[in-house]
């Protein structure tokens, strides 16, 4: 308790940051002595900066979050690939060391949803189904996935993201994650990056999941003019509205119909509800004006819209469906072990087309590929963890109406908007069963059931003995 109670005291914080920073200097300086490479600078300073955040995170554990969070979403390619994975991993487990401390340093009581319940239950189900699988170690590699994503998005959100401010942390950390793609895509096309006519890429990020990325990070930026008033308000409205147009513009140029669908009924979707009315209108504005003054940025959407350059209408997805029911049907009952679909469907998938030399595909839908992989227990377990997250939103929005906790209704209607849009494409998505933009709707939908609203009698209970459990809905 000493060490907490030195942490909380501000004068000792700040002596130990100049200290910090001092020493860290010097050690800078010194490097090139010790170490004589033209990087040992770099390295040093990255070493101390990284300390420093270290120390910051065991203040602040939330924080962790945030960087995790951040760093998860940042474009494929803006770094390279493999620091950015490792970085995904270290920061995740980094963000669950910390939290764990602070659970056990001051008490705090652990929120356990029934989502989180079952998500767990799920990699329990999804391990047994790995005894008799062809391929162990692509289950294995898929059960960590899993289990990553469970704890960032379903365990640390929820028992982080306590407070209206902690809210608001989240949201800052989305809205910029979303103007770092969408300015590091407007930067491809400003420099030449971009061939009219052609499917917009950028970096080593799918073309598919690039507005995607941009709809899910949404919220963030537009929570910024929703939670503010007088002129940061307008300045709010204003980076929404410009961040809504690039997006736009970005999914257009990106040829993903299942993004163009996501956006037009989000932006429908929007009209349903007076805090996100000006939104709805403001992008069907656009999308008018752009469809008369520039429609080339829409051309390439329009022709894979229209089944033009020998595709179909649902992208070659009909032979991967037909192939998977195949395999379904081959292993009703416990799957060919997760992680294992894409490779034991390719048997079937040469009866519907020509798979060359092709090792795996991707089958394109959620539910075929989990019900494939797992069979029907899991199938169940893993729809349950997201009804459970729909029944929870609904539930706690009926009561923070009945309660009286006005301030939250803007977030509820932001984030079914979203949520509506994200699913219309979310169920033809390749890989979408375990994707990161997926576990954050599924933690969006979470807090309002975790987070302690001001104003109400809801959420407002003390906290039970130290270190128990609370089970929320």
């Amino acid at each position: 308790m000493q060490v907490q109670s030195w942490m909380r005291t501000p004068s000792a914080w700040r002596i130990g940051v100049i200290v910090f920073a001092v020493a860290a200097t010097l050690a800078v300086a010194a490097s090139g002595l010790i170490y004589p490479s033209p990087y040992s600078p770099l390295i040093v300073g990255g070493a101390a900066a990284a300390a420093a955040a270290l120390v910051a995170w065991f203040r602040k554990p939330v924080w962790a979050l945030y960087a995790a969070l951040f760093v998860v979403f940042l474009p494929i390619g803006l770094i390279p690939a493999q620091i950015q994975s490792n970085l995904n991993r270290s920061i995740t487990v980094i963000a669950l060391i910390v939290w764990l401390f602070d659970v056990v340093a001051r008490r705090r009581s652990v929120v356990w949803t029934s989502t989180a319940l079952l998500m767990s239950s799920f990699l329990v189900w999804a391990i047994v189904t790995l005894f008799g699988a062809a391929n162990i170690s692509t289950g294995t590699n898929a059960l960590q996935v899993y289990t990553l994503r469970l704890i960032l998005f379903l365990v640390l959100v929820a028992n982080e993201i306590r407070t209206k401010e902690d809210l608001d942390g989240l949201m800052n950390t989305l809205a910029l994650t979303g103007w770092v793609l969408v300015l590091v895509s407007a930067g491809t096309v400003l420099s030449g990056g971009y061939t009219a006519g052609t499917r917009l890429q950028v970096l080593d990020a799918n073309s598919n999941g690039i507005g995607i990325t941009a709809l899910v990070t949404m919220p963030g930026v537009l929570w910024q003019a929703l939670r503010t008033s007088g002129w940061q308000k307008t300045v709010g409205m204003l980076q929404s509205f410009m961040f809504i147009a690039l997006a736009l513009v970005l999914v257009a140029l990106s040829g993903s119909r299942g993004s163009a669908i996501s956006l037009f009924i989000i932006l429908l979707a929007f009209w349903f509800w007076k805090p996100t009315r000006p939104w709805g209108k403001l992008g069907l504005l656009v999308l008018a004006i752009a469809a008369m003054t520039a429609p080339f940025i829409f051309s390439i959407t329009l022709e894979r819209f229209a089944v033009e350059r020998g595709d179909t209408v649902l992208g070659g997805r009909e032979a991967l469906w037909q192939a998977a029911w195949l395999l379904i049907r081959d292993h009703l009952w416990r799957g060919v072990g997760i992680g294992n679909a894409p490779y034991a469907v390719m048997s079937h998938l040469r009866l519907f087309r020509s798979v060359g030399g092709e090792e795996s595909a991707a089958i394109h839908n959620p539910v075929l590929a989990i019900w494939a992989e797992t069979g029907i227990a899991g199938l169940v377990l893993y729809l349950g963890v997201l009804g459970s997250a729909i029944w929870s939103f609904i539930r706690q929005y009926r009561r923070h109406r009945q309660a009286g906790a006005h301030s939250l209704l803007p977030y509820y209607a932001l984030v079914s908007c979203v949520f509506l849009g994200y699913m219309s494409s979310w169920i033809k998505g390749g890989g979408m069963e375990s994707d990161f933009t997926y576990f954050l709707m599924l933690a969006l939908l979470l807090i309002p059931s975790c987070l302690r609203v001001e104003g109400s009698s809801m959420n407002q209970t003390p906290d039970p003995h130290p270190l128990s459990v609370i089970s929320a809905v």
